[in-house]
């Protein structure tokens, strides 16, 4: 037993290490442009107009279940930001690297961006994660998808390139993330409506197309533009270096 306990020991500190190692290595390739994009990205409040123009495409096309695919959506981050920052943080109380008593000096923090203590798992992975697929299980268009999926990926790098998650804080907060999407999707898309309103497979879509068939590239083009036209503007605003911290 105690060399069972000796062994799973080791491989913690050794997976902790490479953890470790692979942060100064993300965090440690830094300019001033990418200081700017990644400390843009990474904050929620730049994505609103992305936010707005999504709930208007699912209005537009799903009115008759809106309310309850933004239930679902709003579970999910409920959920995935609570399992994140209410049980695993305070449970595991694994140090971000920016607070990192053995690392913290040696992270590049962009704009004085450290955050709280600990950062097991990450939250902002889980949150993004877990909408990203619950709209690509919504809209099931494969350009949708990749794009969402793009976003939150890029979100996620962004955590490890600021100094304020390791790549296992990432990586557990997506799994938690996609846990919750999928589960959510399924309670509110497969359960809870089809109990409230059974006649919902049947009704007909804008274009007399099933209401439970995906979204076709022309529906999802105003996310799109959105989509692209945020991440034009952060890069313009990254060219100048510009913060507003």
């Amino acid at each position: 037993m105690d060399t069972f306990l000796q062994l799973w020991c080791s491989i913690l500190d050794a997976l902790d290490q490479a953890d470790k190692s692979l942060l100064l290595s993300i965090n440690g390739c830094h300019n001033g442009f990418f200081d700017t994009f990644m400390f843009w990205v990474s904050d929620k409040w730049v994505w609103v107009p992305m936010y707005v123009s999504l709930l208007y495409i699912i209005v537009k096309n799903k009115r008759s279940e809106a309310v309850f695919i933004i239930l679902g959506i709003v579970l999910t981050v409920l959920f995935c930001d609570q399992f994140a920052s209410s049980l695993c943080k305070p449970l595991f109380h694994r140090f971000r690297p920016s607070q990192d008593p053995q690392i913290g000096h040696l992270v590049h923090v962009v704009c004085g961006f450290k955050c709280d203590l600990y950062g097991f798992v990450s939250s902002h992975a889980a949150n993004t994660m877990g909408v990203a697929l619950y709209l690509a299980l919504l809209f099931r268009n494969h350009t949708f998808s990749c794009s969402i999926f793009l976003w939150a990926l890029i979100n996620c790098y962004s955590r490890m390139y600021l100094g304020v998650h390791y790549f296992g804080d990432v990586l557990f907060g997506s799994v938690v993330g996609l846990f919750f999407g999928w589960f959510c999707f399924w309670l509110s898309y497969r359960v809870l409506l089809s109990r409230v309103m059974p006649q919902f497979r049947y009704t007909q879509h804008y274009n007399n197309s099933r209401s439970n068939v995906g979204f076709s590239t022309a529906d999802i083009m105003p996310y799109l533009w959105t989509f692209v036209s945020t991440l034009f503007i952060i890069a313009v605003f990254s060219t100048k270096n510009t913060f507003f911290c």
